[in-house]
């Protein structure tokens, strides 16, 4: 087992380069295997010799999470505080410090630490995340075919992958993980996108973006969280990496959550598709694609294309959108919905095409009866 040497580190930000100091340049990589998922990259580790436990690997995170329970279970110390925007607000965390942390049972670090977070959800059994400096702190490689995430002492070339300069960028918490960009072509335009392996959407972009690429105003679109308020949309392309993935869909959001990725982040579904490797000293990163399947995470959207309003247990329609089934069934924003519960009308919104749902709707003291028969309208 290869071992780091004793520090207290933030895992994904400093943690990761002491990783190189190892082992000597030129010898075999660190090989760490991973689990993928629909939604997640999932790394084991044990944890002050407890476990193991399942982390998200999250290339879209500035240092390591772990939720509050364990670090109470594991009675880690605590060593300090850090400021993260980890629900998009941004707020103090706790730091605790891990005596030691192990991951995949082939990796030993003497000492680690970890922000601890409270009622996160980090999927598919998780407890914790690590954070984008596993990838951009060392000479590293995601392998989506062989599920290995490598550490190298020396880089190798990569003469048939397509280099991105100037891709690995550290932004606001100075202790924190630099974060992986690439450029990326929707419509007529290229914009230099984050990437976020922690993301289980493919494509988030902003209403600037998607202006430029012609995809604000497009003739269908479905709302979704938060109130609504998001577009899912079907570009006509994405260009990655001299590869062309044909009619993806994309969540557009009115204004940028994170001001770094301030055109958009690419998520797992998109990036599942492509090894991706980083080059610590040059500020490299490297894109190739490999043999993960394109369609192989199912697509996932409001196919009423409605969004309902909550006022206690009065629901009502919030949101209609554009050349969706809800716009053909005549429903519009205030329509009142009658003698619906929510949890069971927003679970059969994701429900097959053609799937008919009868609702009682109410409209200026009048009531009528609708069909909403869903569809695969984008």
């Amino acid at each position: 087992m290869i071992q780091i040497g004793r520090r207290a580190l933030l895992v994904g930000a400093a943690a990761a380069v002491a990783a190189p100091r190892a082992f000597a340049q030129g010898t075999d990589p660190i090989r760490i295997p991973f689990t993928l998922t629909d939604s997640r990259v999932i790394v084991e580790c044990m944890v002050a010799g407890r476990g193991p436990y399942r982390f998200v690997l999250d290339t879209g995170g500035t240092i390591g999470l772990l939720d509050a329970r364990v670090v109470r279970e594991l009675g880690l110390r605590r060593i300090g505080e850090s400021p993260l925007a980890v629900r998009a607000v941004r707020t103090p965390y706790p730091v605790h410090e891990a005596p030691e942390l192990v991951f995949g049972g082939v990796l030993r670090q003497a000492s680690a630490a970890f922000a601890a977070i409270s009622d996160f959800g980090f999927g598919d059994g998780a407890v914790g995340s690590l954070a984008a400096g596993v990838l951009s702190a060392v000479n590293g490689e995601l392998d989506y075919d062989a599920r290995e995430w490598r550490i190298y002492g020396a880089a190798p070339a990569r003469p048939d992958w397509t280099r991105y300069d100037r891709a690995i960028v550290q932004h606001g918490n100075r202790n924190g993980s630099s974060f992986l960009f690439a450029d990326a072509g929707l419509g007529d335009q290229t914009f230099r996108l984050g990437l976020d392996t922690g993301m289980p959407t493919g494509i988030r972009i902003y209403r600037r973006t998607a202006e430029r690429a012609g995809l604000w105003d497009a003739p269908r679109w479905s709302p979704a969280a938060p109130d609504g308020r998001t577009r899912i949309a079907r570009a006509p392309a994405l260009r990655l990496a001299g590869v062309t993935i044909e009619r993806p869909l994309v969540s557009i959001m009115e204004s940028p959550q994170w001001p770094l990725f301030d055109a958009g982040i690419l998520g797992l579904p998109i990036l599942r598709q492509f090894n991706m490797a980083t080059e610590n000293r040059s500020g490299a990163l490297f894109l190739k694609r490999n043999g993960q399947a394109a369609d192989a995470v199912p697509e996932r959207y409001n196919r009423a294309g409605l969004w309902i309003a909550r006022d206690g247990a009065a629901l009502s329609v919030g949101v209609v959108g554009a050349g969706s089934p809800a716009a053909a069934a005549g429903l519009a924003p205030g329509d009142r919905l009658i003698g619906a519960e929510f949890s069971a009308l927003v679970s059969a919104f994701q429900g097959a095409a053609e799937t008919r749902l009868p609702l009682t709707v109410e409209r200026g003291g009048s009531r009528r009866d609708v069909v909403l028969t869903l569809a695969d309208y984008l």
